[in-house]
Formats: structure tokens, C-alpha cells, sequence
């Protein structure tokens, strides 16, 4: 019992063989339509053969040899010359210019787009890492604050453990003085104490 299921790998064969056959199509009819004009003596330009085929222009530009083949044809025929066809020929140039600066313009439109999305990019990529230097400047300099404010407390700790012990020292030079009967006329200098 089959479940109607088709791979995805036999789904795409499909689509191409589906697209082959379309394309084959379309050639056989773009054929026929030259055969007609050739057996009748019409005269063709791109767009009249793309109508009488049914197919858009785009895909007669896009095979080489039927676009050879139909310029054969036009040179076979003696009424090249005639002003609708001069005209339908110039009409036929005058809208493959136009094709060409529509299709530049969209491509400017597209490097222009494809520039700023690169622009962006990078100037993501820069504010990332200028945020993530930013953020380890960040916890350097707390850390340098942290650890200023722990010297500046043992700074003063010392300070004051010196003032102590000088204070003791001069008690006991006050004390060896008065033992040893010295005068007290030394001055107290103090650590930190301009002179």
C-alpha cells in the first residue's frame, strides 16, 4: 500500500524534469511559430514572434539559437525595410534599453542595500567589541578603586601605628632623660612633619 508520500530528493527530480518539458514545450512552440511566419511570409521581430508563440521575450532572449534563428528569417524576407517593421524593431531596442537601465538601477538599489547591511555589520560587530572593552575597562578600574581604597586604609592605619610609636618614643626618651638627668631641650619630631 503506497502512502502517496514522494521523497524530498524525488520531488526535486520531478520539478526538473517538469521544467525541462515546460522549456521543451515552449521551444517546439517558438519553433512552429517561425515555421508559419517563414511558409506565410511574414515578417517577425522579437516581440511579434514572443506573442505568436505565447512565450515572453525575456525567454527568447535567453535561447541563442532561436534568437538565430529568427534573425535568419528576418534577413530571408524581402520587406525588411517596411516602416512597421523598422518601427516594431526600434520599439524592440527602445524596450531592451529600458530592460537594461531598469535592471542597473535595481542592482545599484541592491549594492547600495548590500553596502549598508555590510556598514551595519561591522559597525555591529565594532560596537560589540568596543562594549566588550568597554565592560573589562570597566572592571579593571573597579578593581583599581577597590583595591586604592584598601591602600589608602593601610596608608592610614601605618600613619597612625607611626604616630604611636613615636609618641611612645618620646615617652621613653622623656623617661631616659629624667633617669639619666639629660635636659629636655630635644625637639619631638614627628614622621610626616615638615622640618
Amino acid at each position: 500500500m503506497t502512502t502517496g508520500h514522494t521523497p524530498a530528493k524525488g520531488n526535486a527530480a520531478a520539478l526538473a524534469r517538469a521544467r525541462a518539458q515546460t522549456s521543451a514545450r515552449k521551444h517546439q512552440d517558438v519553433a512552429a511559430a517561425l515555421k508559419v511566419a517563414a511558409d506565410r511570409g511574414h515578417s517577425l521581430t522579437v516581440s511579434t514572434l514572443a506573442a505568436a508563440a505565447g512565450v515572453s521575450r525575456q525567454y527568447l532572449y535567453s535561447q541563442p539559437d532561436l534568437v538565430d534563428a529568427l534573425r535568419r528569417h528576418q534577413q530571408t524576407q524581402t520587406g525588411l525595410d517596411d516602416p512597421p517593421l523598422r518601427a516594431a524593431r526600434a520599439a524592440d531596442l527602445i524596450n531592451a534599453h529600458e530592460t537594461i537601465k531598469r535592471l542597473k538601477g535595481h542592482i545599484r538599489e541592491l549594492n547600495l542595500k548590500l553596502d549598508a547591511g555590510l556598514a551595519a555589520q561591522l559597525e555591529l560587530r565594532d560596537e560589540k567589541r568596543l562594549r566588550q572593552l568597554y565592560e573589562q575597562r570597566g572592571q579593571e578600574i573597579d578593581r583599581l578603586i577597590a583595591n586604592n581604597t584598601d591602600l589608602s586604609r593601610t596608608v592610614a592605619q601605618l600613619r597612625e601605628t607611626v604616630r604611636t610609636l613615636e609618641d611612645d618614643l618620646t615617652i621613653e626618651r622623656t623617661a631616659l632623660r629624667q633617669l639619666t638627668g639629660q635636659p629636655s631641650n630635644v625637639t619631638s619630631i614627628r614622621f610626616g612633619d615638615a622640618p
